[in-house]
């Protein structure tokens, strides 16, 4: 059995690391050195990803979590209360993503310590995947040989597997007219109006069963007394379909051109694929058998889409096939966020399961 008590201790040592975006190397140096007692070696590359490959029988399985946190997520003071973990109020919990970064370290501990017969693993600490995903995108893939695996980098009863995620783009524009003082209008080219009009020809939020589009971001002027000349648009097209992202994402940026040139204005515009995205059908043979494990452990299998993107956006673009399982965790990225211990337990121990097959 899974060794509760040095899991739930794992767990509040982890969370107490301050690991905001872009400084997780604390939480690397405390796996790395929980790991190394083991006699296991760690792999740091130049970017912060943690790389752990452990030897075993049949092909390899690969594991991730990401080391990183969203904030506030400094001076994190974990309690229990009613066997569920949570903060004072005033931080994030961390959560998301260290209930899986404590749940890998504990089953790699329990695997050595008990001699359990397990599949080759291949499990990487990734950094900064809650600012673009940065530290998958960014590791040298030529290190991995596994084709299939987990991660568990979601908010929803363990069980739940992730069927679906967006393909995701932004895009960003630059709108230039012409300012002025407010006293004489006919001098400039206003770009609120051009804004206006263009919106009139685009719909926000689902406009397909598959699509959403937003814009999250409108800049423009400086002071009241001046005609506003420039404008800032930031936003973002997600689907399941590749094909209606970019067709969505193209419309938006004609629309906004056609009326930046009938009114003399400029406008520069880029469009950036941030994440690919994906979608299992329900024969697939890896979500499959995934949900035969999970059956086997009395976990009732849930399939889900969802429109987030995560580190399996990038670990599918890079040919391994990876699933998305729920953690247990609640109100992620928010100070109320928490998770019980009956669901760190049994997130551990159903990566015990999925390495033990």
């Amino acid at each position: 059995m899974i060794n509760t008590k040095r899991l739930i201790n794992t767990f509040l040592d982890l969370v107490k690391i301050d690991s905001p975006s872009g400084q997780e190397k604390e939480v690397s140096l405390y796996i790395s050195k929980t790991i190394s007692e083991l006699g296991i070696r760690t792999y740091r590359d130049r970017h912060g990803n943690l790389l752990i490959k452990i030897p075993g029988k049949g092909n390899p399985i690969f594991l991730s979590a990401h080391m990183d946190t969203v904030e506030p997520g400094r001076g994190i003071k974990p309690l229990i209360k009613k066997g569920v973990v949570k903060t004072d109020g005033k931080t994030i919990l961390g959560a998301d993503n260290k209930s899986a970064v404590c749940a890998i370290i504990e089953v790699i501990t329990h695997l050595y310590e008990q001699n359990i017969n397990h599949r080759s693993l291949e499990i990487l600490f990734t950094v900064s995947e809650e600012v673009a995903n940065l530290g998958a995108v960014s590791f040298d893939y030529g290190k991995i040989l596994a084709n299939e695996g987990y991660i568990f980098d979601n908010p929803n009863p363990i069980g739940t597997i992730i069927s679906g995620s967006p393909f995701y783009n932004r895009f960003d524009m630059l709108m230039t007219g012409k300012s002025s003082h407010s006293s004489k209008p006919l001098d400039a080219i206003n770009v609120i109006p051009i804004f206006i009009q263009a919106m009139q020809n685009i719909e926000l939020g689902k406009v397909s069963e598959n699509t959403i589009i937003n814009i999250g971001v409108i800049r423009s002027g400086h002071v009241r007394n001046s005609v506003p000349g420039e404008m800032i648009i930031e936003g973002e097209v997600r689907s399941f379909l590749e094909n209606e992202v970019e067709v969505y994402s193209q419309d938006i940026i004609d629309i906004f051109s056609s009326f930046a040139k009938k009114h003399n204005a400029r406008i520069k515009t880029s469009v950036v694929r941030e994440n690919s995205g994906y979608l299992y059908l329900q024969t697939d043979s890896f979500i499959n058998k995934t949900q035969d494990i999970m059956r086997s452990f009395r976990i009732n299998p849930v399939l889900k889409k969802i429109w987030g993107c995560s580190d399996a956006n990038v670990f599918l673009e890079k040919g391994i096939k990876v699933l998305n399982l729920g953690n247990g965790a609640k109100d992620t990225h928010t100070t109320k966020e928490s998770i019980s211990v009956d669901n760190l337990v049994g997130l551990s121990n159903l990566i015990l399961a999925l390495v033990s097959k």
